[in-house]
């Protein structure tokens, strides 16, 4: 693992929020992981592990989770900055996981970039949060990045009474220098005002959470895009474009009706995944042949989904032959 300092920032660029693949059992799909890392990995900058959404990181024991990170990080071997979600229901849960994870990470004496990934709002209110990670982040030699997800903190069912990060208490997070990063998701101005508050952060790292957003007005740092677990080259490609339109002499050679062409390839691969991207990006994948099965441990909430399967299966078909994935 490399050491922690103030040069250790996260990557720019594409994040994929790896899905996890599972067998009937829900234990650990080994050989579809392989195969769905070495997919990804070759365009990508940097691996998020149990995402919160794309990876049930919210729904996975801790167990399932362990086993994912580890078996993950065994494939990878340091080729790819790795993120982990760490998040459970409760602080202590939390601390708990992130310190098994650490103590394995020095046990394997891993040698690459990683960076834990938080949702303090799932299991933490407001009140209190710049001190809480400030006594957190003495516990761990890894960098860590939060996220802002509203829709999340709302199944908690009034656990806490705000779905977003206060802007001041941001301000106060980030003086953290352990705190390199954010994953946002919400509406521009908040987007706006959480920039502005983390700009004293040296080397601070600003994502966009929602890739139908960066796609239409896409930020400075990057993206974590569910999407890329099934055409990392597409998202690559126009993420490459997006963020290299601030530095004119980093612009890569990439005509924009191509562009123009694969935002429209991704657009409609998000209207596919977006009512439950977990179980529909593992159907997506199973049916080109990257994971052996689509099993997902979100099956059961899958069921109460409006859209009817035969109406999705219609539209997958015509999405694999309007772009050749058959």
């Amino acid at each position: 693992m490399e050491p922690k300092d103030k040069y250790f920032s996260p990557p720019q660029g594409l994040i994929c929020p790896l899905v996890s693949p599972l067998m009937d059992d829900n234990t650990i799909d080994s050989a579809s992981l392989e195969r769905l890392l070495e997919h990804v990995g070759r365009a990508v900058d940097g691996v998020l592990l149990c995402d919160a959404i794309w990876g049930e990181g919210t729904v996975l024991s801790a167990e399932i989770r362990f086993d994912l990170v580890s078996s993950a990080l065994e494939i990878i071997r340091g080729r790819w900055p790795v993120l982990i979600f760490i998040t459970g229901k409760t602080l202590r849960d939390t601390q708990l996981f992130m310190a098994q994870m650490e103590e394995l990470i020095n046990k394997i004496e891993y040698r690459g970039k990683l960076f834990w990934v938080d949702y303090p709002l799932y299991y933490h209110s407001n009140r209190g949060l710049p001190q809480m990670y400030l006594e957190l982040m003495t516990k761990t030699e890894i960098p860590l990045i939060i996220a802002n997800l509203p829709y999340l903190v709302k199944q908690q069912k009034g656990l806490v009474k705000r779905g977003n990060i206060r802007t001041s208490v941001l301000k106060k997070i980030v003086r953290n220098t352990e705190i390199r990063g954010m994953i946002f998701t919400g509406d521009l101005k908040r987007s706006f005002n959480y920039q502005m508050a983390a700009r004293s952060g040296s080397g601070f790292v600003f994502y966009d959470g929602d890739e139908a957003v960066f796609l239409k007005n896409p930020g400075m740092g990057g993206v974590v895009a569910g999407g890329s677990n099934l055409v990392p080259g597409k998202w690559l490609e126009i993420t490459r474009f997006s963020l290299n339109q601030y530095d004119k002499k980093k612009r890569i050679q990439i005509s924009r009706p191509a562009v123009l062409e694969s935002g429209t390839m991704l657009q409609f691969l998000y209207s596919l995944c977006n009512a439950a991207p977990a179980v529909y990006m593992k159907k997506i994948l199973c049916k080109v042949g990257i994971i052996d099965s689509s099993h997902s441990y979100s099956s059961v909430e899958s069921l109460k989904l409006s859209r009817q399967e035969k109406a999705w299966q219609d539209e997958l078909k015509v999405f694999l032959n309007t772009y050749d994935m058959v």
